[in-house]
């Protein structure tokens, strides 16, 4: 895992894409009765921008070019496909459930890049391709990541449709919890739809 680029403790954010609570069933009953599968605290989702600090003080303006790019996106039509591992370090894996189309998340990725700009540092500088995932296991040894692999290798297939980005906050020694959703297109007037308030409760299962 790269060094994060700060040590001090700080609160971190990240932009994700949450599951719908009937997709995140259909996970939770095929693989949480397997050695190693969790569900993550904030709920099943697909990392988009982060995690990432503030470089800014006031966030008004990058939460505005946010917004701003989030209604001129469109909802996304996504599919969940597909088990696979990566490997952290050794003897310490994740598993992964594969989303895509990769290509239009790839744009909104970088559309959202391009509205926070320098106004955000990420906390680890990744290498590789952007491989959008829903990940079902996290830090587990070699062996049990195998044995979840293969516990999945019978087909797994859902779609959803993506309509809000979330932006959750992460504060030292504390879970992550929702503080906002950016709604994907146009309000039906034409206007930049506001963002809606979360609440913890919104990540309970």
């Amino acid at each position: 895992m790269p060094t994060p680029p700060y040590s001090a403790p700080r609160s971190r954010y990240l932009l994700m894409v949450r599951l719908p609570r009937a997709v995140e069933v259909r996970i939770e009953d095929r693989f949480l009765p397997s050695i190693g599968a969790t569900r993550p605290a904030m709920g099943y989702h697909v990392s988009i921008v982060g995690p990432f600090y503030w470089a800014v003080d006031d966030q008004q303006a990058p939460l505005a070019r946010l917004r701003h790019a989030c209604a001129h996106a469109r909802p996304l039509l996504l599919r969940i496909r597909g088990i696979d591992v990566f490997e952290n370090a050794p003897d310490d894996c994740g598993v992964f459930l594969g989303v895509g189309p990769v290509r239009p998340l790839q744009a909104l990725r970088q559309q959202l890049l391009m509205a926070l700009g320098e106004a955000i540092t990420p906390q680890y500088q990744r290498s590789g391709p952007f491989r959008p995932h829903v990940t079902i296991g996290l830090n587990l040894p070699s062996q049990v990541g195998r044995t979840l692999l293969q516990s999945g290798r019978a087909p797994f297939r859902a779609h959803f449709e993506a309509r809000e980005i979330w932006l959750l906050e992460q504060r030292p020694q504390n879970p992550w919890r929702p503080l906002l959703a950016f709604g994907l297109g146009l309000a039906a007037d034409g206007s930049t739809p506001a963002p809606r308030e979360l609440g913890r409760e919104e990540t309970d299962g």
